[in-house]
């Protein structure tokens, strides 16, 4: 798969997106969020591509990790449709490529990426709800606070739910 993508030795979430729309023949967007630790990244599909969102609020090693977890299970899938789900075989080889991909990545160390605007910012709020919805989901109540915040605790127990890095395919 990264021989197919034709991805140089060193580049950046840029060129890997550029790589991967050119790839599934739609556009790749990253799109950095407050996901407050509902998902670390979940990729969505509307008719004009794929829109990742990642959470604004880690490292950008670990936001560069989730989005090329997201972009494995995508290229994954296109490859061989359905089967790419959240556990097994699938969700390891997934983790495999995404490790492949990281290995030629190099993330910026302070770019945490501009609030979301435009569409990207329409799309995000369509999916705050659900976001909180998952966040704050009926076995997670008890375990927060008053206001319903976590914090960085919360943050850790919302994440990694449904696979190993949180992620999640809308």
């Amino acid at each position: 798969m990264v021989r197919e993508l034709a991805l140089p030795d060193r580049t950046d979430l840029t060129g890997v997106c550029d790589a991967a729309a050119a790839y599934l023949g739609c556009p790749v967007r990253i799109v950095p969020m407050r996901l407050n630790g509902a998902a670390s990244g979940l990729t969505a599909r509307t008719d004009d591509g794929y829109w990742i969102f990642c959470e604004l609020r880690t490292s950008a090693w670990h936001r560069t990790h989730i989005v090329l977890q997201e972009i494995s299970r995508l290229l994954l899938d296109h490859a061989a449709p359905g089967v790419t789900g959240r556990d097994g075989s699938a969700s390891r080889a997934a983790e495999v490529l995404g490790g492949l991909l990281m290995a030629r990545v190099a993330p910026s160390p302070v770019d945490r990426g501009p609030e979301p605007t435009g569409r990207a910012a329409e799309l995000a709020a369509v999916l705050a709800p659900a976001l909180r919805h998952r966040r704050d989901g009926p076995h997670r109540r008890a375990d927060r606070g008053a206001d319903g915040d976590g914090g960085k605790d919360g943050a850790a127990r919302g994440a990694g739910t449904g696979d190993s890095d949180g992620g999640s395919s809308v």
